[in-house]
């Protein structure tokens, strides 16, 4: 088993939650347990619950906040399906 970075785990996390990606392939196709993945995942609903919450919390947060919140998620997640490519284009 080698060792994951957290990027990479939030990646397959979000495969799978995002896209519905089968838990089982995915974790044939990253060579991981599916109870690691399935531990990922949950840590993936954890983290994300727990952005929503901080943006939806009362009024203190502005919209141009939660704007600008969402589009760093959205890079995020641009940088995670580039780095992707790339490893599975060299796996």
């Amino acid at each position: 088993m080698g060792h994951h970075d957290k990027d990479f785990k939030m990646y397959a996390a979000r495969l799978v939650v995002e896209e519905g990606k089968k838990p089982k392939q995915l974790a044939e196709e990253f060579d991981v347990s599916i109870q690691t993945l399935r531990n990922w995942v949950n840590t993936y609903k954890e983290e994300r619950d727990e952005k929503l919450s901080d943006v939806g919390k009362g009024t203190s947060c502005l919209d141009d906040e939660k704007d600008k919140i969402i589009q760093e998620l959205r890079e995020e997640n641009e940088i995670l399906k580039k780095a992707m490519y790339v490893f599975t284009k060299n796996g």
